[in-house]
């Protein structure tokens, strides 16, 4: 019995997730978030918090920050955990696991002009580097995660990842 029913709460959160997708998906593909089941981006966790399981309280809360750029979702007991890096940016960071499932902003992160609209609230999508907050610890990270075309110009880079900060120039 308890087993039907947690599979009932996850498949009524992942039917919130699409259609709050299908929502956002007028924003352009840039708008979007995707997920994978049983796997998660370890390490890059800055907040984690305890929502109510049915609500896109971990969803409303990473877009809403711009700091976030990805985000863990502990299934059966519903726990977000809010990251500042994606698969993209830390490859060697995302690994299985049967407990967790890893949502992200879509694959197309270039279109940074896309707004979301959350009860009542807009975020603007932040690339990383991009604000003295979120910095990356290289060039070659900010490519890794923004694509090719977002390396040109100047970031905020944090080389010894000590919290320290300095706007550079990634060419």
């Amino acid at each position: 019995m308890a087993g039907r029913q947690t599979s009932f709460f996850t498949e009524l959160f992942f039917i919130s997730q699409m259609f709050l997708n299908i929502a956002t998906q007028q924003c352009g593909t840039g708008g979007d978030l995707y997920s994978i089941y049983q796997m998660m981006l370890k390490g890059h966790t800055y907040k984690t918090f305890k929502f109510t399981l049915g609500t896109l309280e971990c969803r409303e809360a990473c877009l809403a920050d711009d700091r976030c750029q990805s985000y863990n979702v502990v299934m059966f007991i519903a726990i977000c955990e809010l990251n500042n890096r994606t698969k993209e940016a830390r490859p060697e960071d995302f690994v299985k696991d049967e407990n967790r499932y890893y949502m992200a902003k879509g694959p197309e992160r270039g279109n940074r002009i896309c707004k979301y609209r959350i009860v009542g609230k807009i975020s603007i999508s932040v690339p990383l580097g991009s604000i003295f907050e979120l910095p990356a610890e290289s060039c070659e990270e900010i490519e890794a995660s923004e694509g090719r075309q977002a390396v040109n110009g100047n970031y905020w880079l944090d080389f010894t990842t000590s919290g320290n900060s300095t706007s550079a120039r990634c060419a």
